[in-house]
């Protein structure tokens, strides 16, 4: 005769009794249901109406800077640029720029000797601490520039980079 489990199972089942099977058999079809509806609620990301192309694909600095919005932005000791002075790897410099310029916008950084010189731009809001950080890529030594739009205005700092290893090629 043969005895029945404690548990209340049939004997060769998994070892689980039934509640937790059902709970198990539940949540691996709720799992597969989610999967399988997830691409139809899926959106893809809108694309930035506001980004500026011509300033992007400016093959010079000066260039890329007419095009932020103009051709001799004011000198501004209120932008920090915190980079090395000798970037051991052009392909990957650090840099964090922070603007103290009440109202600051918008802050771009250029690197001139690169063949595309703008990096990167970067937006804020009001109120927001205009404080950006980012990796660069730096093809051969020269200025590393920060353009900062505040109120209308375009102002600068700019900081000499020397490269010790290619960075851009």
């Amino acid at each position: 005769m043969m005895s029945r489990p404690a548990s209340g199972q049939a004997p060769g089942s998994t070892g689980l009794p039934d509640l937790a099977r059902r709970a198990f058999a539940r949540a691996t079809l709720a799992l597969a249901a989610t999967m399988a509806l997830r691409p139809a609620f899926a959106q893809p990301a809108p694309v930035p109406t506001d980004w500026n192309r011509p300033a992007f694909e400016a093959k010079t600095a000066a260039e890329a800077i007419r095009q932020l919005g103009s051709s001799a932005p004011a000198t501004s000791r209120d932008i920090q640029i915190d980079i090395q002075d000798v970037v051991e790897n052009g392909a990957r410099a650090r840099i964090e720029v922070h603007s103290r310029i009440p109202g600051t916008q918008a802050l771009s950084i250029l690197t001139d000797n690169n063949p595309q010189p703008l990096a990167a731009t970067f937006t804020f809001a009001a109120g927001i601490d205009p404080y950006a950080s980012t990796l660069l890529k730096i093809a051969e030594s020269g200025p590393v520039r920060v353009i900062v739009q505040a109120g209308g205005r375009l102002y600068a700092a700019t900081r000499e980079v020397r490269v010790t290893l290619g960075g851009c090629g």
